[in-house]
């Protein structure tokens, strides 16, 4: 099989593969090349692989979609960390890709806040109110 791994900033992995276990939000799933066609949203995790040379690699992505169509399995993630150390990927998951979440979430959170006082002060000009400025 081949599996490649896209980021928005391009391709990170490409690597011919025995076997690839991919963390979905159903669980986790390990694809052979003999597997059914397979589509999942994947959570923030390390997928591990075997090439076809008996080495196991590892890929630290953040949220996307895994999608396996004949003998070729795409991902395609926010983020993507190749590493050879479990622990070092976890400390990059747990630092990096949660602190980006909790970023987004603020923002998420600041833009909502935003867009309510852009609704009200919409609401009050329609009223004909105004708040005593000029």
């Amino acid at each position: 099989m081949k599996l490649t791994v896209f980021t928005p900033i391009g391709k990170v992995l490409q690597e011919e593969v025995q076997k690839v276990r991919i963390p979905t939000l159903e669980g986790y799933y390990t694809l052979l090349p003999k597997h059914i066609d397979f589509a999942s949203a994947m959570k923030v995790d390390i997928v591990s692989m075997l090439t076809k040379d008996n080495l196991q690699k590892f890929v630290a992505c953040h949220n996307g979609v895994a999608v396996k169509k004949g003998d070729e399995v795409t991902i395609t993630v926010q983020n993507a960390v190749v590493g050879e150390s479990l622990d070092e990927l976890e400390k990059v998951i747990d630092s990096d890709f949660k602190k980006t979440d909790e970023q987004r979430k603020e923002l998420n959170i600041a833009m909502a806040r935003l867009e309510l006082g852009i609704i009200r002060g919409f609401t009050k000009l329609s009223k004909g109110e105004t708040d005593g400025g000029v």
